[in-house]
């Protein structure tokens, strides 16, 4: 296996080159049936070193007629307490063994799933989010993933982060009518494009809560009631959102909003499991206000799990959402082994407080298969096919 281009994809990813370009859970494997790498084909391994979790993705490309997109072979999520375990602003030792231990964890599964599949893969890289990357000790975390899996890792910034999420979320012809948001543990990006998908036409905003932080700062508020101190956390995103978005317009006017994060799938999980199979699910205001009512009096975990598809859907297609959105739910890995109410609560009143003051009658879309990695890749492979040429 080469790890060779380790460093030059940190090097590009932090000098921007990548300019082409929840918790992402449960790989999805739809592509992959579309789609069959070559014998010339080369293997990635992405991780995304969250706020909450540290997520890997083995992965290839494939040309398709809007250009060359990623396509999943295997994924590994851990959860950490990187972020929740912060102290003034820096990681607790305790925080970064736990990040460091499990970006281990989930290479050496993607190796382990690689040499299962007789694949030799071209690069690994760790790229820290913009959450983790306002750690005042990053630095340390950064020696301990170098200890712990022998990978230098780098960071991306709140903007480039947006850009990269939009690129792999929204598709390109409905860019310019849509806003794109990502929920994270640690903060929340927003952005919009104005003309051709390229970063000097990305107008992006950042929200420093996410649904971890925002958490963490409600209870800060009022320890002894959750609702209450979210209130005064909300009134604060608002007021961001809305000194942000007055100098950038394609903030407030877009008819349709992409979301992607963790918050974004727990709530298409919880209202919509018949799209379980779905690259992108609708998600009404009705579905939001539903979804914090029952977060708000603790009945979320509560609600009986029902999935109405059409009586003329073959029965295999049915059986094979149904089995989808209760491992989207119950599973291993699934919302209810992997949120607490405290966290949802945080992530949904974020997006609900977005749509509130932009524009409440636009179709928000969470996007399964979206994420800064994902555009990342995408600007990756453009600029060596670019040096190529």
């Amino acid at each position: 296996m080469r790890i060779g281009k380790t460093m030059l994809l940190a090097v590009l990813l932090s000098t921007g080159l990548a300019s082409g370009q929840a918790p992402k859970h449960g790989v999805s494997t739809m592509s992959v049936k579309k789609a069959s790498p070559t014998p010339s084909t080369d293997y990635y391994v992405a991780v995304d070193l969250g706020s909450k979790g540290t997520k890997a993705t083995l992965y290839f490309f494939v040309s398709e007629e809007e250009g060359s997109k990623p396509v999943d072979i295997s994924g590994k999520t851990v959860n950490t307490i990187l972020v929740s375990s912060m102290k003034d602003g820096q990681f607790t030792d305790a925080g970064i063994a736990d990040a460091a231990s499990a970006v281990k964890t989930v290479i050496d599964a993607m190796k382990d799933e690689a040499k299962k599949r007789g694949i030799d893969v071209e690069s690994y890289y760790v790229v820290g989010s913009s959450g983790v990357a306002k750690g005042k000790n990053k630095s340390d975390l950064v020696q301990a993933v170098k200890a712990s899996a022998g990978i230098e890792m780098t960071f991306v910034d709140a903007p480039h982060e947006g850009y990269f999420g939009l690129i792999s979320s929204v598709p390109p012809i409905r860019r310019p009518i849509s806003m794109y948001v990502d929920i994270g543990s640690g903060n929340t990006k927003l952005g919009c494009m104005i003309g051709p998908s390229d970063f000097k036409n990305f107008k992006g905003a950042e929200i420093i809560y996410g649904s971890v932080s925002g958490r963490n700062e409600a209870f800060k508020r009022n320890p002894d009631d959750l609702n209450a101190g979210m209130d005064s956390v909300m009134t604060d995103v608002t007021h961001t959102y809305e000194a942000q978005s007055r100098d950038i317009p394609c903030l407030r006017n877009r008819d349709r909003i992409y979301w992607t994060g963790g918050a974004a799938w727990a709530t298409a999980t919880y209202a919509h499991p018949e799209s379980a199979l779905s690259g992108w699910v609708v998600i009404t205001k009705r579905d939001l206000d539903s979804f914090l009512v029952n977060l708000k009096n603790g009945t979320w975990n509560q609600k009986k799990r029902t999935v109405a598809l059409p009586n003329d859907m073959p029965i295999e297609k049915q059986n094979a959402i149904r089995a989808r959105a209760a491992e989207d739910w119950n599973g291993d890995h699934g919302v209810m082994n992997t949120f607490v109410r405290e966290d949802l609560l945080s992530g949904v009143s974020i997006m609900e407080a977005v749509l509130s003051s932009s524009n409440p009658s636009a179709t928000i879309r969470f996007v399964r298969n979206g994420g800064f990695l994902y555009g990342y890749a995408l600007g990756q492979l453009n600029g060596d096919k670019e040096k190529r040429e």
